[in-house]
């Protein structure tokens, strides 16, 4: 199993791993549903993919078993779309993509990387957890249409720091 970053060219191993999450996941565990997604052009899978830059995903022989993207706001970087498949949990996939991520915000000298949790997600917010991160505090609404709370995290990122 491998873990590597994909750009916009890549777009149909981005699709493939991000419809199994979608897939297989709760209503609103995402922002956007299968039904959604399964629709998207060429072009709306290219630029979803480039605005999750870099986007990692973790690769056996049979193909994406998870993935984690990051996208950069005025703020700083934010750990998004992170998803292992069921089979793949509890193997340390997941400590590795969020590891992935954590190494490239460092190495482009942020000081911080955030993530969101839906309030709940006990799996979600234990990973988090043991990679670092602590709730800051910050809560908002899922979205407009899901009043449901998200817990901002963040994971300092000193150059010692892991």
């Amino acid at each position: 199993m491998g873990i590597r970053p994909i750009g916009p060219d890549e777009w149909p191993t981005a699709r493939t791993v991000r419809l199994d999450a979608l897939a297989g996941s709760p209503p609103g565990t995402f922002s956007t549903s299968h039904a959604e997604a399964a629709q998207w052009s060429t072009q709306q899978w290219r630029e979803w993919t480039a605005r999750r830059y870099p986007f990692f995903v973790a690769v056996t022989e049979s193909g994406p078993v998870g993935s984690a993207g990051v996208i950069v706001t005025t703020g700083g970087p934010e750990l998004v779309s992170m998803w292992t498949a069921p089979p793949a949990r509890r193997t340390g996939v997941s400590d590795r993509l969020v590891q992935a991520v954590a190494e490239w915000a460092r190495g482009a000298a942020h000081r911080e990387l955030r993530l969101w949790v839906v309030e709940g997600n006990r799996a979600a917010e234990q990973l988090y957890l043991r990679n670092g991160f602590t709730r800051t505090g910050a809560v908002q609404p899922c979205s407009t249409v899901d009043p449901r709370p998200e817990h901002e995290m963040a994971l300092p990122l000193s150059p010692g720091h892991r």
